[in-house]
């Protein structure tokens, strides 16, 4: 008779216990399928969704600015909604139902959004949201394991962009292009100082938080002068841009061109933008003369020829306007004068003698002429939400 050896029992009787350990770690193994395939998938698929979503409200945003349609919600809206729905996710065209669009502002201070097309705070600039979802993504290993996992929950991404508020000589309290000789008591600037020439500072009592910034060379001859930042000669040159084609388009848009000398009082200033145009073969008439003590809106007012400030206060709240002049210069008359906003003269000068000015945003021209006793800028606090910068800008 043969007997079995101990160990041939053994082997033997490992039978079928392959097949019983499979079976135990086939849940495990289905576990380790899904987080490496589904998670992959889902996680592929909210890249795709958010890369639509971002498309979408940079398209949107973009189109507020377009000719003729400055600050059109409902096209800023549509077109928001029309390129979100040129994107794929999850291998198909996303639907009008998977798309929510809306447009309000963005307060760059308090990084927040509010969906509404009244603007409440300092800082406000249009923007435009966009969400895109998937109400129900199948995944394939998920279901052998009895749960739809992830897909118990919309699969969605979210964007926001703003209008970018302009850059260049727009991030500067003071700006020329020639060489800014600033001779004033009591300068206090709350931002940088740039020219693309000489800067002398022959001013009492002169605090800067920022740079003093020239291309040429800074000469501080000042009593009692403070620069918070870098004293910066031999800086770059920044050239001035040019927005006056798409103001005189969205002013002819919004029936606001105005022909020839202008005297705007409050009830003139009301909505935006606003452009004042020389006569027929006049250049030098599109004038424009401010007596308004207050303005109710946020945006810019350009003039062909010479913009004259005969008031004390300008801008209410959190309002902003851009005084543009095109090809004339800007000049403040007044005593205690108080501006939100920018003096924008790109090819002329901007006079400031008289005293206690306040400004809270940028001077910005081919020539500044300061002798005022009291001017205080206050560009830091101040975004330029008045003059819109181009295309768009994420903001989250």
């Amino acid at each position: 008779m043969t007997r079995s050896h101990p160990i041939t029992k053994l082997l033997h009787g490992q039978h079928g216990n392959t097949a019983i350990l499979f079976a135990l770690c086939l849940p495990v193994l289905l576990g380790f399928a899904a987080l490496a395939v589904d998670l992959a998938r889902l996680n592929m698929v909210k890249v795709e969704l958010q890369n639509a979503a971002d498309a979408a409200s940079l398209a949107g945003a973009s189109s507020l600015i377009k000719v003729g349609s400055y600050k059109n919600w409902s096209v800023a809206e549509t077109t928001a909604n029309t390129v979100a729905k040129q994107n794929y996710a999850n291998a198909e065209l996303i639907q009008d139902v998977n798309v929510s669009t809306d447009s309000g502002y963005w307060n760059i201070p308090n990084r927040s959004y509010n969906p509404s097309h009244v603007s409440i705070l300092a800082g406000d600039v249009p923007a435009v949201r966009v969400t895109v979802s998937i109400g129900s993504l199948n995944l394939f290993f998920g279901r052998f394991l009895g749960t739809n996992g992830p897909t118990a929950k919309p699969v969605s991404a979210r964007a926001i962009a703003m209008i970018p508020y302009p850059g260049g000589p727009f991030e500067y309290g003071i700006f020329s292009t020639l060489s800014l000789n600033l001779n004033t008591n009591q300068l206090d600037v709350t931002g940088s100082v740039h020219t693309n020439n000489n800067l002398n500072l022959n001013s009492n009592n002169v605090d800067i938080t920022g740079n003093a910034e020239a291309h040429g060379s800074v000469n501080i001859n000042a009593n009692h002068s403070t620069i918070g930042g870098l004293t910066l000669p031999n800086a770059d040159i920044i050239n001035m841009p040019d927005y006056s084609a798409a103001i005189a388009a969205a002013a002819a848009a919004a029936n606001q061109t105005y022909t020839g000398p202008q005297i705007f009082s409050s009830n003139q200033i009301y909505s935006n933008p606003i452009y004042v145009k020389d006569l027929t073969g006049q250049p030098g008439t599109g004038t424009l003369t401010v007596t308004a003590n207050t303005v109710q809106f946020t945006g810019a007012v350009m003039a062909d020829g010479n913009i004259t400030f005969q008031s004390n206060v300008m801008t209410a709240g959190n309002q902003q306007v851009s005084f543009y002049s095109k090809n004339g210069n800007i000049t403040i008359i007044n005593n205690n004068n108080t501006i939100n906003g920018v003096l924008y003269a790109p090819n002329g000068t901007i006079t400031i003698n008289s005293n206690n000015i306040h400004i809270n945003g940028s001077v910005v021209g081919r020539q500044i002429m300061i002798n005022a006793d009291g001017l205080d800028i206050n560009r830091t606090d101040y975004p330029i939400t008045s003059l819109q910068g181009r295309g768009g800008a994420l903001v989250q």
